[in-house]
């Protein structure tokens, strides 16, 4: 007989699983891809537009890249059940690096989306720098963390996974995954949520405003995520988020950290 696999969060607490906030919150991340039984775990921010449609196409409910909004209103549609979590024949996680991914949230959910509003006591919006932006995350529970910025390590549901990419080497995880019979679908730059395609600048934009980078943006320029960080912010970003660093380290070593 072959064993279930370990799960990471349901011996966090003695009490019904579906009481068990952690474990429910990683397991609403998984993902069932049913031709090869497998189950991945997908973290915002790290492809996982791309994951989730790519997993559509695969179980047949949609052909192409061409309803690219359907995963938006879709998001619960291929959770795992437990029995595929325990199950599964293949399972994957895809990492990135921190101080990277905290500085994507922060360039494109608060200086580019607007339903992410930063507000006083007062309802007033305010305009943020990145160092605001990690005082604030700095301050939070991490249980109340937006899944955009919050710890990585929160949404593993497995002790350990068949295989773990680094979103700094996307193009092997697409080798990788497509020998196994499933096709990714980079979805990045058709949702608009690649700045590839932006100039990007260097300086030293840690205390730049929200609205300013917001101009930026407007006019085709965007940060490198390196001159978003002076000496303080990435402190801030060890104290964070240090047991995401030393999961990417654990994986990939420490070349495609950003610092």
């Amino acid at each position: 007989m072959i064993n279930a696999r370990l799960l990471r969060n349901a011996k966090l607490e003695s009490s019904y699983v579906s009481l068990n906030k952690q474990y429910t919150f990683s397991k609403e991340h998984t993902l069932s891809i049913y031709p090869l039984d497998a189950v991945c775990t997908f973290i915002p921010k790290n492809a996982c537009s791309t994951l989730r449609y790519s997993c559509a196409i695969a179980n047949g409910f949609l052909a192409d890249l061409s309803h690219i909004d359907w995963i938006h209103q879709n998001n619960s549609v291929f959770m795992s059940t437990q029995k595929d979590v325990a199950l599964a024949k293949y399972t994957f996680v895809i990492l990135r690096c921190p101080y990277t991914r905290v500085a994507s949230s922060f360039l494109d959910k608060v200086v580019v989306d607007d339903n992410y509003d930063v507000k006083d006591e007062m309802g007033k919006k305010l305009s943020i720098s990145f160092h605001d932006f990690l005082t604030f995350i700095e301050s939070q529970d991490r249980s109340d963390r937006d899944e955009h910025w919050r710890n990585q390590s929160d949404f593993l549901h497995y002790e350990t996974y068949d295989e773990y990419f680094s979103l700094e080497k996307f193009s092997e995880a697409i080798k990788s995954l497509g020998s196994r019979g499933f096709k990714v679908h980079d979805t990045r730059e058709i949702l608009n949520h690649d700045l590839s395609k932006m100039k990007r600048v260097d300086g030293d934009y840690s205390k730049m405003k929200s609205l300013e980078l917001k101009k930026m943006r407007k006019e085709g320029c965007a940060p490198s995520f390196k001159s978003m960080y002076s000496s303080v912010e990435i402190e801030l970003v060890n104290d964070i988020y240090n047991d995401d660093i030393n999961l990417y380290k654990s994986h990939f070593g420490d070349n495609e950290l950003l610092f």
